[in-house]
């Protein structure tokens, strides 16, 4: 892997991803929404950014050759099906545009939100069946299906990889973890609504970041991988490490994400993993 295009390098996996990329001394080229307003987080990072909006990139061509096409961008509310749908046009344009400009492989995020609501005491692997329950988990099914199937007609390798629970100091302030932590700045106590029995999964962003490139270039091609960090654990037990001042509720969780991830130990050294401390 030499020249990597990426969309969605602004987010939260997509920023951690692009600088692992420079880190390792890939050429980066970042298709990036001339408006964005997370824009400013590429400042500094040798990489090259081209204005695409991928809502209205019709016309829109890439100049020169590349051999890998990382495609992280996505948007709309987790239960807006009109603005979900939209992404599927967008993925399609994408892998068009990483076979014209001669990538070798495609790869694409998916997520846990495709298995939906699997009970804890299933192990969920690759081949678990895909139940979706919200509107983004739906569409990323449908991506999913769409582009495996387009890229064997043009051609070109794919990776699809279903990225699980995610953390770091770069993740949005409304996540879990990110209310915890400041919680335990404050030095206040915090509540949660469910029991926190519910398995749980996580990894660190700079561990996902590292994981997309291993995969991504990796022997084994056109085919799903499960993203995840090395513990399934009650969530209770995770939050525990963070901070000892939360008070759990009642309320039991329907998700739960015991996944395995033998599938990607094969290619990714865990002992290189960050512990969730």
């Amino acid at each position: 892997m030499k020249k990597v295009v990426i969309t969605g390098a602004t987010g939260f996996v997509g920023f951690a991803l692009t600088r692992e990329l420079v880190k390792q001394g890939i050429s980066v080229t970042v298709l990036c929404r001339k408006g964005s307003l997370r824009r400013r987080r590429l400042e500094g990072l040798p990489v090259e950014i081209i204005d695409c909006d991928l809502q209205d990139a019709d016309d829109f061509t890439l100049q020169g050759e590349y051999d890998t096409f990382y495609h992280l961008a996505w948007e709309g509310e987790r239960n807006d099906f009109e603005g979900q749908y939209k992404n599927i046009g967008r993925t399609i344009f994408c892998l068009e545009l990483a076979k014209k400009c001669g990538c070798e492989r495609f790869i694409c995020t998916g997520s846990q939100a495709e298995y939906g609501e699997v009970p804890g005491d299933v192990l969920i692997t690759e081949d678990t069946a895909l139940n979706p329950v919200t509107a983004y988990g739906s569409v990323k099914v449908a991506a999913y299906y769409l582009m495996r199937d387009f890229a064997k007609r043009l051609g070109i390798d794919y990776t699809w990889v279903r990225i699980f629970s995610v953390y770091g100091p770069n993740d949005n302030p409304d996540t879990l973890i990110s209310q915890i932590l400041a919680a335990k700045k404050e030095n206040r106590t915090f509540k949660m609504s469910t029991d926190g029995e519910h398995i749980w999964n996580y990894l660190h962003e700079e561990d996902a970041a590292r994981g997309l490139i291993v995969l991504g270039q990796c022997s084994e091609a056109n085919t799903v991988f499960n993203l995840a960090g090395n513990e399934n654990l009650p969530l209770r037990e995770f939050i525990s490490r963070i901070y000892g001042r939360v008070e759990f509720g009642t309320e039991k969780c329907s998700v739960n994400l015991n996944v395995n991830v033998q599938k990607m130990k094969k290619h990714i050294r865990f002992d290189d993993f960050s512990p969730l401390i």
